[in-house]
């Protein structure tokens, strides 16, 4: 895979006070939401939430000045992705004195839910009425990630961005998007197309599971992201197992195939929930197309450098991505032929695209504002209190 290319912007920077005119409705309404932070007694909550409201405006401030995506977008991702588990780990050992759960107080409905669980709770859920999670419905003062909470965010902004919530949402997704960074150039280029269909044979399998043993299959075994979160206390042979094998698929999917690769190999080739979201795809006006006359298809830059390989050459001639496109714009930063554009469905493809990413990213840097900007924030709290 070629190394990663600058974008070559085929329109100039906007101007400084255009930009700052573009960002000042962002910058007023993710001030309500950070409100309450600001508002909290404590220097460390002020500052924390100072610091992450004006990290949020200045890139996205970026995003309008420069008319680039990708590059901003991953700044705010992998601070995402890094800064998740500094606060979650904090509050759970707080709460909890461990990063384990004992199962006493998973049956108990103790454990805060997640989004990964939202596929395999439907059959269930539809055909006996039941939740196969040990979590609450509503808030609790042990456990305030409560389902219902959950629940209702990811259908707000599923209906709004679709695929878009891997990029833009998924704390997890950062991780993978981080250790994919490190590296200048790939050491592994080749990888077979055919490892696109693995995260739907994986929901597939992990949604049947589920709904035989009435248990997150996926989240009991296969979830990498239980060794920096929480996972079942080690008191036996299945839960020393299970620990083992989340640590192996960490470091296998989430550290070492995104570095060598430069690919976000876990959402794209394992995530159970990424193909659960492609479904989605449609439910969002926002998407990505390619405008086959400006086009040669010989470059294959956006093919490339798209980091889970949403977009082939048969979607190149067909001027759309894969249902897996994240919407994280890498690939129209990148084109110099400024044929890969932002696009609002209905819309002719190629008119006015730049308007259609200025609406997009209304929307979606709300919602990276609200939940991923909180979460920022409410980690700098921890780190910030340890100085002050």
């Amino acid at each position: 895979m070629p190394d990663r290319a600058r974008s070559i912007a085929l329109a100039p920077p906007r101007g400084i006070g255009r930009s700052l005119l573009l960002s000042v409705p962002m910058a007023l309404f993710t001030l309500l939401m950070f409100t309450p932070a600001l508002r909290q007694p404590g220097r460390p909550a002020k500052l924390a939430a100072l610091v992450a409201w004006a990290f949020m405006i200045a890139l996205f401030f970026l995003m309008m000045r420069t008319r680039e995506t990708y590059r901003w977008r991953r700044i705010f991702f992998i601070t995402l992705g890094f800064l998740f588990p500094v606060g979650f780990i904090w509050d759970l050992i707080a709460l909890r004195s461990s990063m384990s759960i004992p199962m006493e107080r998973m049956i108990s409905g103790d454990t805060p839910f997640c989004f990964m669980v939202i596929p395999m709770t439907l059959v269930p859920a539809a055909l006996t009425k039941t939740i196969i999670f040990p979590g609450s419905i509503l808030p609790t003062p042990s456990n305030p990630h409560s389902i219902a909470m959950m629940v209702a965010l990811w259908l707000l902004a599923t209906v709004i961005l679709g695929k878009a919530w891997c990029s833009y949402g998924c704390f997890f997704g950062g991780l993978d998007e981080g250790f994919s960074s490190i590296a200048k150039k790939a050491r592994l280029r080749k990888i077979n197309p055919k490892w696109r269909l693995a995260p739907w044979a994986i929901l597939v399998a992990i949604v049947l599971l589920s709904a035989a043993t009435y248990e997150p299959t996926y989240c009991m075994w296969l979830c990498p992201f239980k060794a920096v979160t929480e996972f079942p206390q080690v008191r036996s042979t299945q839960t020393a197992l299970q620990f083992g094998i989340f640590i192996a698929l960490f470091l296998g999917l989430v550290v070492v195939l995104p570095f060598l690769t430069k690919r976000r190999t876990q959402c794209a080739f394992f995530c159970p929930f990424g193909a659960f979201q492609s479904i989605f795809s449609r439910t969002s006006i926002f998407d990505i197309r390619i405008d086959k006359e400006k086009c040669g298809a010989g470059c294959l830059l956006c093919q490339n450098n798209c980091p889970t390989l949403a977009i082939d050459q048969e979607a190149i001639r067909a001027g759309k991505t894969l249902s897996s496109c994240m919407r994280c714009g890498a690939c129209v930063d990148v084109c110099r032929k400024d044929a890969a554009v932002w696009h609002i469905k209905g819309t002719p493809v190629g008119v006015k695209p730049e308007r259609a990413r200025l609406l997009y990213l209304y929307a979606a840097w709300t919602f990276a504002s609200m939940f991923g900007g909180s979460i920022i924030a409410n980690s700098l709290q921890k780190l910030i209190g340890l100085i002050m």
